[in-house]
């Protein structure tokens, strides 16, 4: 099959690619067609920017980022917690954190890493927090970052948070002076085993080894991410053997290769939690009764079981899910139950039901159109006329940020980090593709950010928890599975966040 040697027309092939050379994409040393072993991964979105200030959806940006970039902490194959860019952290008092960095650490440009480096990140995206979405989820937690020499980081925070270690496992890190002369969205510098030789944000990256990364180096001498952000896209270049690993199938595709002499297939649990968000400024999701009804209008067992796959169950009415998640063990899903459904319709005011627009992504989860179809369904008969339209990836990730967002869209989260409290931040009123106003939770989940202990901080996640599924903002549905195809000839851990990073791949024996 393939990881064959790396063609000389790799860069070429790419007609619109941004070929980025001079002080930091190289061009001069890069990958031979004549040495070179080439990884070719197929990501399910269209790239939109590989600034680490702007975290990205982890089968898109930042599973890129994830190779050029490293963070203070990351979470290993195994799921823990360790040590990426600082070899040792303690928390000092309840609102200092004291980070200790790797010595010889440079950037891919030969540019020694320091603490300075570190701290000028995170001013960086503290001082525009609409411009950098890391800066809107650390802005309510980091009071100040110092530098008592080049290799100590010392991280204050506003009150107490439990958290800080894990949150910062994808917060990756680059060059102030090279981000003052360069687009980092388009030319990333790092200190991460890959370094960008050519970007195309519509069709995939090119990368190839950093020769100044601090770790063990890759496996691969080049890394090609394709872009396959259809269903009908990544089964064909399965099909063709043009990748070597690829995530999002549908299960039942994922059946024609099952007998393959070329992939191995596997369908397992993941962290990416899936939804129907509400856009409540506007009747009739605006009243809770109505939101609720929905909730218990969909057989979301059915569904989940029929499409995904026998073992995947409802979201336990909690948009979180485990083992991955910490999980309130007091709540359950909404039962099936239609009747219920009707009648606190009719409470609400809608005894004759109402018509509502469900939007999809194109191609970015798993049986999207199926599962819309099934769901437009089950609530038609309940009386609620469903309109499902569609959109390719940015245009659909732009309109869920406005106030123009349909009334239903079908989204999942998941993150690099396993911090409870991030994990609930993302529903709370000001989260950019939130359309509704709950001061309750809001309040819940900033007393949760500042929990002094773990028993504290038990008690307010299942106090917010069981707030959040009494006043839906979602319809809960259910945890989508890990699912994939990846080369016989080699060794991969698949992670449930859903990552394909490179340094993660070896030759198998």
């Amino acid at each position: 099959m393939r990881l064959r040697r790396a063609l000389a027309t790799t860069v070429a092939a790419m007609s619109t690619a941004l070929v980025l050379s001079s002080c930091g994409v190289f061009d001069n040393g890069g990958a031979s067609a004549d040495t070179s072993d080439t990884l070719r991964l197929g990501i399910s979105r269209q790239l939109t920017s590989l600034d680490p200030g702007k975290s990205g959806s982890i089968d898109g940006d930042a599973t890129v980022q994830g190779a050029i970039f490293n963070g203070l902490t990351r979470i290993d194959p195994n799921l823990d917690l360790v040590g990426d860019l600082a070899e040792s952290w303690e928390q000092e008092s309840e609102t200092r954190w004291v980070f200790h960095l790797r010595q010889g650490v440079k950037f891919s440009n030969g540019d020694p890493f320091t603490s300075a480096d570190a701290a000028w990140n995170f001013d960086r995206v503290l001082s525009d927090t609409s411009g950098f979405s890391n800066g809107a989820s650390l802005a309510p937690v980091i009071a100040e970052v110092s530098t008592p020499d080049d290799h100590t980081l010392v991280i204050d925070t506003k009150g107490p948070y439990l958290d800080l270690a894990d949150r910062l496992a994808n917060f990756f890190l680059t060059q102030q002076a090279w981000t003052e002369t360069h687009n980092p969205g388009l030319e990333p510098l790092g200190t991460g085993p890959y370094r960008l030789v050519s970007l195309d944000l519509e069709n995939g990256a090119t990368l190839e080894r950093n020769p100044e990364y601090w770790g063990e180096q890759p496996d691969f001498d080049t890394v090609e991410y394709v872009v396959l952000s259809t269903e009908a896209a990544r089964v064909s270049a399965a099909q063709t053997g043009s990748i070597d690993a690829a995530v999002q199938f549908e299960p039942a595709n994922l059946e024609q290769f099952a007998d393959s002499d070329v992939y191995d297939t596997g369908n397992q649990w993941s962290s990416w939690n899936m939804s129907l968000r509400f856009n409540e400024t506007k009747a009739p999701l605006g009243d809770v009764r109505v939101r609720q009804g929905l909730n218990y209008a969909v057989d979301k067992a059915t569904i989940a079981s029929t499409l995904l796959g026998s073992d995947i169950t409802p979201l336990e009415g909690q948009v979180l899910s485990g083992p991955y998640d910490k999980l309130n063990p007091a709540l359950s899903a909404y039962p099936y139950d239609p009747e219920r459904a009707k009648q606190l319709f009719a409470e609400a005011g809608f005894p004759n039901g109402f018509e509502l627009e469900l939007q999809l992504s194109t191609g970015t989860y798993i049986a999207s159109d199926l599962v819309a179809e099934a769901i437009a369904n089950q609530l038609a008969e309940v009386g609620v006329k469903v309109n499902i339209t569609t959109a390719q990836f940015p245009a659909w990730v732009d309109r869920s940020r406005t106030d123009e967002v349909a009334d239903l869209i079908y989204i999942g989260y998941t993150s690099g980090y396993k911090a409870p409290v991030e994990r609930l931040r993302i529903y709370t009123s000001g989260y950019a593709q939130s359309h509704f106003e709950d001061p309750e939770y809001d309040n819940l989940i900033s007393q949760l950010t500042a929990a002094p202990n773990e028993q504290e901080r038990t008690r307010l996640f299942n106090e917010a928890t069981s707030h959040f599924h009494a006043n839906p903002h979602v319809l809960f549905l259910w945890p989508q599975p890990l699912t994939y195809v990846v080369s016989k000839d080699l060794d991969w851990t698949p992670r449930p966040e859903h990552w394909l990073l490179p340094q993660d791949f070896s030759l198998a024996e």
